[in-house]
């Protein structure tokens, strides 16, 4: 959640000419190989593999996009659009994986 705040501050900060776009992209690559590890670690604890795999999904699709939008602004605006997506599933995926266990599910496995 911090690299994708981290991002669209850079991304800001680009936009306005405060930087260039370079630490914008060093950060979308970083946050890819994040993700990807991120899927290994709850491939090997069983657990949100699904949501994992969908959140390395929208990450790779924010990157295509980025890149395909220096070309072809339309799809650049897309760009903007699936960051908020990938902000709701990274942020889906956290409140998943530090929720609480149900009432029912702890008398279950005690």
């Amino acid at each position: 959640m911090a690299l994708i705040a981290t991002q669209f501050f850079l991304a800001g900060a680009g936009a306005f000419g405060a930087t260039s776009f370079d630490a914008h992209k060093t950060v979308g690559s970083t946050l890819v190989l994040v993700v990807l590890l991120q899927l290994v670690v709850a491939a090997l604890a069983r657990r949100h593999v699904v949501h994992a795999a969908i959140l390395v999904g929208v990450t790779v699709l924010q990157l295509v996009l980025g890149s395909l939008g220096a070309d072809t602004p339309w799809i650049g605006a897309f760009h903007g659009l699936n960051a908020l997506v990938v902000l709701a599933v990274a942020g889906t995926l956290v409140r998943k994986a530090f929720a609480t266990p149900a009432a029912g599910a702890r008398a279950a496995t005690s």
